[in-house]
């Protein structure tokens, strides 16, 4: 339906165990309003509810850049007292929950857009943001995927271009262009778990032939037997020379462990692999992760390895890399770091989606 509302940002996975309040009401999300503030503010005062004060006052502090934990620090107003008024708000129509908007996020036009309305939806634009770009001008600029910022000329257009994006969003003009990865294991990840299993199994069999008792410690062990055996009589000499020569000069093969029949070890996959869910993988996935993880602390630190194991659970296809700054507290110019640099070793398949 052409102008409905299409995104997965405002939906956090089934069974989340990242975020154990699996919510849209969460802290890091915050509320886009569906209609202008003065007319919202207007209605509020109409109705005249025991919520109106309340209303007001978190309408008036709130905004969609900032999250419901930024805004109750820095209004004072209690988180929960938060979420139950913007419960207040979606229930009612007037909002919609959203993750905050942010100028490093990717939008594009919704390709659910209803154009039919461009000409007089160009018209309210114009009145809205004057002196600014117009409405076509705006959605041509973001037909390609980029980030925002780069349609900011300055900072003291942050403010006004920010307040675009809003109106856009919820208009269903523009939606947000996720990032989803999932785990790459690329083929030498799996020669050196190949190698390592080998090893292993090479060790434990070397290991269970030492083991084995040998005939002479047996007849030790045994101790004497309770009565006196008679040595049998040697063989008759051989009445033949030929026989006698052959004899002496008869070898006895030896056999080595190589022509014994063990096989020798598979050839490593010469192609990737995805584990769709790291943090359920087990046996050989399990294996591919460990090694994963010592690769990146070879090749990154410490710091980088620590990175690695912390953002694995979102590498599932289902966790946009946009929320893990907000789920850790990072960064976001740290968290495109790490994630170009994974990337770039090949450890992660990147995929975007809205």
């Amino acid at each position: 339906m052409p102008g409905l509302w299409l995104t997965t940002a405002t939906s956090l996975p089934v069974n989340d165990e990242v975020d154990t309040t699996n919510s849209q009401l969460a802290s890091q999300f915050t509320l886009l309003l569906l209609s202008d503030l003065p007319i919202i503010l207007s209605e509020i005062n109409e109705a005249s509810s025991p919520l109106s004060t309340a209303l007001i006052h978190y309408l008036q502090v709130s905004k969609p850049t900032k999250s419901f934990l930024q805004i109750s620090q820095s209004s004072g107003i209690p988180l929960p007292d938060i979420q139950f008024l913007a419960s207040h708000l979606i229930y009612w129509r007037k909002a919609r929950a959203i993750p905050p908007l942010h100028q490093r996020d990717t939008y594009i036009v919704s390709p659910n857009a209803d154009m039919s309305r461009l000409i007089s939806a160009t018209s309210k634009f114009a009145k809205a943001f004057p002196a600014l770009p117009s409405l076509p001008k705006i959605m041509n600029l973001l037909s390609t995927p980029r980030a925002y910022s780069t349609l900011i000329p300055s900072k003291d257009h942050k403010e006004a271009f920010m307040n675009i994006l809003a109106w856009l969003l919820r208009d269903g003009w523009v939606t947000q262009l996720r990032t989803f990865v999932w785990v790459r294991v690329p083929p030498h990840i799996k020669a050196t778990v190949e190698s390592q299993k080998g090893d292993a199994e090479r060790s434990l069999e070397s290991s269970s032939i030492e083991q084995l008792p040998s005939p002479r410690t047996e007849a030790v062990a045994k101790g004497p037997p309770n009565t006196l055996a008679v040595p049998p009589p040697p063989p008759p000499p051989s009445s033949s020379p030929t026989s006698s020569t052959a004899s002496a000069h008869t070898t006895i093969p030896f056999r080595t462990s190589s022509q014994e029949g063990t096989p020798p070890p598979p050839p490593p996959s010469s192609s990737s692999s995805l584990i769709q869910n790291p943090r359920q993988a087990s046996g050989t996935s399990s294996r591919y992760l460990t090694a994963i993880s010592t690769h990146v602390l070879r090749r990154q630190g410490v710091e980088g390895q620590k990175a690695w194991n912390r953002c694995l659970r979102y590498f599932d296809g289902k966790h946009a890399m946009e929320t893990i700054a907000v789920q850790e507290s990072w960064k976001r110019k740290r968290v495109a770091e790490f994630i170009n640099m994974w990337e770039t070793e090949g450890l992660l398949l990147k995929g975007r989606h809205w």
